[in-house]
């Protein structure tokens, strides 16, 4: 394998990584913010999550969900503070946050992909 496709490979595996980081940091910039309670909700297709908030104008909003991943970034118990898309509140709703390891690995992953390319 030569340098340069052993160099693209690893710049293909950093962007892997660095995917969620960048529409997170998307959503960071054009969502809103939302203090939100998560109340557990038994059906029968499984467990599931429902994200109740306010908007600013005063009209509540429920978000049902049953990913497990926003629900692992929450600190303990209570209000959760929440990213909503101000065109679509009930749509879909973000824990904002993430593992700084998976940016220092994919920033370093880009890194070496780029010296190999260009060295």
């Amino acid at each position: 394998m030569t340098a340069t496709s052993s160099g693209v490979l690893l710049c293909l595996l950093a962007v892997m990584l660095l995917r969620h980081d960048l529409r997170g940091l998307w959503r960071r910039l054009r969502w809103r913010r939302a203090r939100a309670t998560v109340l557990y909700q038994s059906t029968s297709a499984g467990p599931a999550w429902r994200f109740d908030f306010v908007l600013p104008d005063g009209s509540p909003v429920s978000v049902p969900t049953n990913d497990l991943r926003g629900l692992a970034r929450r600190d303990g118990p209570g209000p959760v503070t929440i990213l909503y898309d101000p065109h679509a509140p009930g749509r879909e709703v973000e824990i904002p946050g993430g593992s700084a390891l998976r940016l220092a690995v994919g920033l370093g992953l880009a890194a070496l992909g780029l010296s190999q390319i260009l060295g």
